[in-house]
């Protein structure tokens, strides 16, 4: 059985935690403030640890032609494939320093090189998976690896360049979702400042308790809807911005935290 690794032993804790928190405040407290902690806790823990991975696998493929360079350039010098990888050993690549370490390292166990390969890829993104198969059956198939290698990089970097301008082009839109997300707090915090007091002033047989039970319904309402939008508009900003629902959790957890904070500055 595979152990689980610290990461997921974290997350499993929150989950049971948030969960636990949650149905404690619906059986006995019934605080909206409670459950949205709740809530919170089981979303934050995941979020966090898959946007750090993320982050990583974002660097990892910035940095990927870089290795890729380094390694052309070593075995025009006369080393081979093997050789190439290991004088990089010195090299900082960011967060693709590790697994650098780690195919050398198993390299110098005399592990197979293709075996090597299809471990490191395994552990990458889809775009650094196909490069590396690429590597590989050239590899096998005594082709011109350093050819390849120039091709690889190459491909990276044009991939990583469409991307940041994808990022500069969809930035107005960026904006624009947060503009709208905040324009919808601000009309509920006016339906519940001004209009739900005025619809309720014409009840005047309902009593105060009965007033103060229904403006208590809308303000739970208006909060859940505050929380539902944030969090789909965060995603929404980080798909078009990033092309990752992932990397917009950020997004999410901020337009939550603010538009909720607000809605009760407002009050």
């Amino acid at each position: 059985m595979k152990k689980m690794d610290f990461e997921t032993k974290i997350i499993i804790i929150l989950v049971i935690c948030g969960v636990t928190l949650f149905i404690f405040n619906f059986l006995t407290l019934l605080s909206t403030l409670i459950s949205l902690i709740s809530i919170g806790i089981v979303i934050t823990g995941p979020a966090v640890f898959e946007y750090k991975k993320y982050r990583e696998n974002k660097e990892i493929e910035e940095r990927f032609p870089d290795f890729l360079r380094d390694i052309t350039e070593n075995i025009r010098t006369g080393m081979t494939l093997t050789q190439a990888i290991k004088a990089t050993k010195e090299t900082y690549y960011g967060d693709l320093t590790p697994h650098v370490k780690k195919m050398i390292t198993k390299i110098d166990w005399a592990i197979p090189f293709d075996q090597i390969l299809t471990d490191f890829s395994k552990k990458s993104t889809p775009l650094i998976q196909k490069i590396v198969s690429t590597i590989l059956e050239t590899y096998k198939g005594g082709g011109n690896v350093t050819q390849v290698l120039v091709a690889a990089s190459q491909t990276i970097k044009e991939i990583n360049k469409i991307r940041k301008e994808r990022f500069s082009a969809v930035y107005n839109q960026m904006v624009t979702g947060y503009v709208i997300f905040f324009i919808f707090v601000g009309v509920l915090i006016i339906l519940k400042n001004y209009l739900v007091p005025s619809l309720l002033s014409f009840g005047s047989e309902i009593s105060l308790g009965g007033i103060e039970d229904i403006s208590e319904f809308y303000n739970t309402i208006f909060q859940w809807l505050i929380l539902i939008e944030g969090f789909f508009s965060g995603l929404v900003v980080g798909k078009m911005a990033q092309g990752s629902i992932i990397a917009g959790l950020r997004h999410s957890l901020f337009l939550m935290a603010v538009g909720y904070g607000a809605f009760y500055l407002f009050l």
